[in-house]
């Protein structure tokens, strides 16, 4: 199976229509959004009606779930804040029911998905790096799980004496005695100091796993975000990748 893996989109539709043009040309069996469709940028709806219609599942993010009442946001940073209540007054009522419809995660074939940790999924933890990485490995019992949420590409590997390391790599071959837990990063918002977006593509039978990214027209998603009233920090922060 071939697996297109996104997550943290955030309505930067600009970014999903390059994005859609990207992965037109690269052959694969699913695609999997791992949530946070919506949240800091101008375009949420559209962003829900794209990822309804062509992902073949769908996690909840944090931001989905804050933005129909299923999360807490006492959390949230000013501007994640006001980016929820702005993106709650327009959505549809079939898009806050599609949100309200996300499963927290899922299993199949190997893989545990989830939007931001296998760790107590519901509290929203990040994963960064190897820190902290064994209650993670300990949660779930397939050989490979799929993470977004902290918008930062990582790679983490667990050999089978229980040692842990972290890596950043284009491509990674896995080992099939090792285990994995691996960041696609973001195709909305990226923080790693890189602004263009970020996805996996999952070979499993080639057992291999390839990030990629894509320059867009970051200009124009960033003339909407000030245009809508957003705060102009969620544009600034998009050319600067943080």
């Amino acid at each position: 199976m071939r697996y297109i893996i996104f997550s943290d989109l955030h309505s930067n539709l600009e970014s999903l229509n390059q994005f859609e043009k990207e992965i037109s040309s690269i052959p694969h069996d699913q695609l999997v959004c791992l949530g946070d469709i919506v949240g800091y940028g101008a375009d949420p709806n559209p962003c829900i009606d794209w990822v309804r219609k062509n992902a073949d599942f769908t996690l909840a993010g944090n931001h989905d779930f804050a933005v129909v009442g299923q999360t807490d946001t006492s959390y949230f940073n000013f501007y994640a804040q006001e980016a929820c209540e702005w993106t709650r007054e327009r959505l549809t009522a079939e898009n806050k029911d599609f949100l309200e419809s996300l499963p927290m995660d899922k299993e199949e074939e190997g893989i545990y998905w989830v939007h931001a940790s296998p760790y107590q999924p519901k509290r929203w933890h990040y994963i960064y790096d190897k820190r902290g990485a064994e209650k993670h490995f300990s949660s779930f019992n397939a050989p490979i799980c799929f993470v977004g949420h902290s918008h930062r590409p990582v790679i983490l590997e667990q050999t089978p004496e229980g040692e842990i390391n972290d890596y950043v790599s284009d491509i990674w071959d896995i080992e099939p005695q090792n285990r994995y837990i691996f960041n696609d990063g973001s195709l909305g918002q990226p923080r790693d100091g890189d602004p263009r977006p970020a996805f996996i593509l999952y070979d499993s039978k080639e057992c291999t796993v390839e990030f990629k990214r894509f320059d867009y027209d970051l200009s124009q998603a960033q003339s909407k975000i000030i245009e809508n009233g957003l705060p102009s920090y969620l544009a600034e922060r998009l050319s600067l990748g943080k």
